[in-house]
C-alpha cells in the first residue's frame, strides 16, 4: 500500500499562537475570492508562503501534475505574484491569533479490494482574530492551483465538500474520504 502525507507542520501552526497576524498578501481578486498558486502570512516577525503549485506526484497509481498545497518560512522577496507585471495587494489583520484550525482530508482508494492509496492533505486553515475568522483553502479541483480566502465567522461550515473525489472512478476502485480538524490554541 502507498501512503502519502502532505499534511501542514502543526508545530509550526502552534508557535503562531499569540503572535499578531500582521497581514497577508496576494493578488487582487479580480472575479472570485481566490488568488493562484501564492499568499504570503505576516505572522509576527516572519513570513511564511501558503503555494498551491503544480508538481509531479502519484496520484493513485499514475504519475499526474496535480496541485500540492505547501506551507514554508519565506522572505518577503519570496512573496511574488505567478503573473508577470502583477503587483500583489497587502491586506491588514492586526490582530493576535487566538487559534488556528486546520482540515485536513484522508483520501483512500481500494482497488479490487485491497488498499492501494492513502494520501491525507491540508484542505483549508483557518485563523481565529479578533473576534472573526480568516480562511486560505485549496480548491477542491486536484489540478487547480487556486486558494480560495475568506473572512467571516463559522468559516469551518463554508469549506468545500469532496464529493466529487468520490465520483468516476472504475468499477474495480472503491475511493473513500474524510475529514479532520485539528484545532491548535
Amino acid at each position: 500500500m502507498k501512503s502519502i502525507d502532505m499534511r501542514f507542520d502543526s508545530d509550526m501552526i502552534l508557535s503562531w499562537i499569540g503572535k499578531r497576524f500582521v497581514m497577508y498578501k496576494c493578488d487582487a481578486f479580480e472575479f472570485t475570492n481566490s488568488v493562484t498558486q501564492i499568499v504570503g502570512l505576516y505572522i509576527g516577525d516572519e513570513v511564511y508562503s501558503l503555494t498551491n503549485m503544480q508538481e509531479s506526484v502519484d496520484y493513485f497509481g499514475t504519475i499526474e501534475d496535480m496541485a500540492v498545497s505547501r506551507l514554508a518560512v519565506s522572505e518577503d522577496c519570496g512573496i511574488k505574484s505567478a503573473f508577470e507585471d502583477v503587483e500583489m495587494i497587502s491586506t491588514p489583520v492586526g490582530e493576535e491569533i487566538s487559534a488556528v484550525k486546520i482540515v485536513n482530508e484522508f483520501q483512500k482508494v481500494t482497488i479490487s479490494g485491497k488498499s492501494a492509496y492513502e494520501v491525507w492533505l491540508t484542505r483549508a486553515i483557518i485563523f481565529e482574530v479578533g473576534g472573526r475568522e480568516i480562511s486560505f483553502e485549496k480548491d477542491i479541483v486536484p489540478f487547480s492551483e487556486e486558494i480560495t480566502i475568506r473572512r467571516g465567522y463559522n468559516l469551518i461550515d463554508k469549506i468545500s465538500d469532496n464529493d466529487d473525489f468520490l465520483e468516476g472512478w472504475d468499477v474495480e476502485y472503491a475511493p473513500e474520504y474524510k475529514r479532520e480538524v485539528v484545532v491548535i490554541k
